[in-house]
């Protein structure tokens, strides 16, 4: 960091000089305009706001290609690594189901419109501010749909209801998305450093949510292949309770282990981690209870123990994670 003497001119106004390298950079002559933002109490961002910075990124795909899985894969790609605007342009007409296969696509990438088409070309566009987009509360909400599909899975449990178990999955639709907008948006912070610096985090903190963004959606993945398991064959009476209490523990510690991450800077994530740890133990020692129990469908039972624990494992490696990226005292 450099040091810059204030210089008082007039009543009131206080000048500073730019570094001389910085200038050059960005091409900064006199009278040029530079935007001044607040990023907080001591904090402001200076940045060169004419010019090519601000042009949006455009990415263009070929359809068909060799194989149309690979045109809704780049799609998919030019999202999560940040442009923003997204041309598909065809050699051919775009086929009527390719087309629909395109708008389902994009249908589940968060604030990506479709702007213009034709026969043979899309044209969509992302209309979000990066500034927009808050990590912490993009976590926040993925970590409310799994404490939803858990509270729902334990209860159609408990009640028998199959029709419930059946619905659970379709929130894993949404935590997909979440998952893809936050994977773009620690990118975007990642790549620009006045958006890193707007959401108040450190290049290792955008590092930390990116592999919590990947947790979180392996548990949504994980409950959704649970309650399929579970859809129409949850066993005896006593093993869907059984069942049901250990996905309640999984409930609790979704919250506990969100709560550390999010309040690691300035709570008790080792404490939280403890807890998360010690139910951890208390739904392996009722599953492998459960795995002792008489039943008529020992291969179901077995499967739906594994993905019991698999969701208890990725809880307990989010609740690690909070303690990892504690700072020392």
């Amino acid at each position: 960091m450099q040091g810059r003497k204030a210089i008082e001119m007039g009543k009131g106004t206080i000048l500073i000089s730019l570094p001389k390298d910085w200038v050059r950079r960005n091409g900064i002559k006199k009278g040029a305009t530079v935007g001044v933002e607040e990023l907080s109490a001591h904090r402001l961002m200076v940045r060169p706001i004419e010019g090519g910075e601000d042009e949006p990124r455009q990415a263009v795909i070929e359809y068909p290609g060799e194989d149309f899985s690979q045109v809704t894969n780049d799609l998919t790609g030019a999202y999560l690594l940040g442009y923003d605007v997204i041309k598909v342009v065809g050699s051919k007409v775009i086929s009527r189901e390719d087309r629909a296969q395109l708008k389902a696509t994009m249908g589940r990438l968060v604030g990506l419109e479709i702007m213009d088409e034709d026969s043979k070309r899309m044209t969509a566009q992302f209309l979000l501010e990066p500034t927009a987009i808050i990590p912490e509360r993009i976590v926040r909400r993925m970590s409310g749909l799994l404490d939803g599909m858990l509270k729902d899975t334990a209860e159609g449990l408990a009640k028998g209801d199959s029709k419930l178990l059946a619905l659970v999955g379709e929130r894993d639709d949404e935590v997909d998305r979440l998952y893809f907008l936050l994977v773009r948006a620690t990118r975007a912070a990642i790549v620009r450093p006045e958006v890193a610096e707007r959401y108040g985090l450190s290049p290792v903190d955008l590092l930390d949510y990116r592999v919590l963004a990947s947790f979180l959606e392996s548990i949504g993945d994980a409950v959704t292949e649970l309650s399929r398991k579970l859809h129409g064959r949850p066993g005896s009476r006593k093993i869907a309770r059984e069942y049901s209490a250990c996905v309640l523990k999984l409930k609790t510690m979704n919250d506990l282990a969100t709560q550390g991450f999010i309040s690691r800077r300035a709570g008790r994530p080792r404490t939280i981690n403890k807890q998360v740890n010690a139910l951890a133990q208390e739904v392996t020692d009722s599953l492998g209870a459960i795995a002792k129990m008489p039943t008529g469908d020992g291969a179901g039972t077995a499967e739906t123990i594994a993905s019991l624990e698999r969701v208890s494992k990725l809880l307990v490696d989010v609740s690690d994670l909070a303690v990892i990226t504690q700072p020392l005292p």
